[in-house]
């Protein structure tokens, strides 16, 4: 519910920042007729300006920062020579949808410099076209400009920082989600292990000293009585045949269902396809293996979601006897260099701790990352 609401309100945002930039460019085309303002230039301007929006709102997750960033000066731009060419208030609505956009891309520092500088600019061009009969209107207009801005800024800011709380509240969730199933699996598997263990060490001794018993009592007797003693004895031995096998059975079933972990942390993931292979997959018996592949795959996830721009993320696990490999894949657009943060310095000494390696790699396919640990008995 709470992604659907967050992408409602990110749709409604978008579509008020269209209608405000053909309003606004409609008005300023009728104006620049009217007067005999070059209506052409500023036709031309206000379809390039709605033409530059729309693509940087369209497939936000696949523009990389600088391509945003560009899109955003590019407006910027445009907005400035409007400023240039109308004395007319009503232009400063468009750089408030400017700013909006600069605060979603820019950090909140950077943020407030850009609204400072768009407010000196407003000013700047105030003074151009009143300076000096109307600085009483200079004025007015850009501190009401810059209350207008700042009142947009806070806005924004405010609701970016509860979409990123909602965001990491659902990660938060998936992660508990998936830890709590391994942590199930662990608990269901120790308890099979110290059934297995009563059943041979209790009923199993005492089930080998009653054949004994029986084994004896079958020579001190005879006729009948020695017949019933053979049957009793038989039937021992079957029944001690069968608590060997449940029990055999019992500890082989101590598997660890890695891949139903898997599905419950990347489930209801926006925005991101995922291709997960476990059909060549080790059977994982050890609860500390199964807690380190899981931890690297959500690590691998967070970190496409964070710094990668792509829509497929592929999820493979394979093993021999001497080893288990995961390999954690995306689609993403190469970047020149991977500098590894705290997730993947983390899993790193995670991985070594284990005993297996962990490398990565960036291809013009994307990015991907293996993890090799050893083969652990359960």
């Amino acid at each position: 519910m709470h992604l659907r609401d967050s992408a409602n309100s990110e749709y409604a945002l978008h579509l008020s920042g269209i209608l405000v930039i053909v309003v606004v460019g409609g008005l300023l085309t009728f104006i620049a007729s009217v007067q005999d303002t070059l209506p052409v230039l500023v036709a031309f301007l206000s379809i390039a300006h709605l033409t530059t929006f729309l693509v940087f709102i369209s497939e936000w997750s696949a523009q990389t920062k600088s391509r945003r960033q560009a899109l955003l000066w590019t407006e910027a731009v445009i907005i400035v020579t409007l400023y240039l060419l109308f004395d007319n208030a009503g232009v400063a609505i468009l750089s408030i949808v400017w700013i909006v956009q600069a605060t979603e891309i820019y950090s909140p520092r950077t943020a407030v410099l850009l609204l400072v500088a768009t407010i000196l600019t407003f000013a700047a061009t105030q003074l151009f076209h009143n300076y000096p009969d109307n600085m009483l209107s200079v004025f007015s207009s850009s501190i009401t400009l810059g209350l207008f801005h700042a009142f947009a800024l806070s806005a924004t800011r405010r609701t970016i920082r509860e979409r990123e709380l909602r965001e990491q509240t659902a990660v938060l969730n998936r992660e508990l989600i998936a830890a709590r199933d391994l942590l199930s699996q662990s608990a269901r598997q120790s308890e099979r292990i110290r059934i297995a263990r009563e059943l041979h060490d209790l009923l199993g001794h005492h089930m080998t000293a009653l054949i004994l018993n029986l084994e004896v009592a079958a020579h001190y007797s005879d006729g009948e009585a020695k017949e019933k003693v053979e049957q009793s004895q038989s039937l021992a031995k079957l029944l001690l045949s069968d608590l060997r096998t449940a029990v055999s059975e019992l500890r082989e079933d101590d598997t660890i269902n890695l891949e139903q972990a898997v599905d419950k942390l990347i489930a209801d993931i926006p925005g991101l396809r995922f291709e997960v292979d476990f059909s060549a997959a080790p059977k994982i018996k050890d609860v500390e293996q199964a807690e380190t592949l899981l931890r690297c795959i959500q690590e691998s996830v967070t970190n496409v979601l964070k710094h990668s721009t792509a829509d497929l993320c592929q999820i493979r696990l394979t093993g021999t006897e001497e080893e288990c490999t995961l390999k954690v894949s995306d689609n993403g657009k190469a970047v020149e260099e991977v500098l590894p943060g705290n997730g993947l310095k983390g899993m790193d000494e995670r991985v070594s701790a284990s005993g297996g390696r962990l490398s990565w790699r960036q291809g013009s396919d994307g990015f991907s990352l293996q993890v090799q640990l050893p083969a652990v008995s359960g």
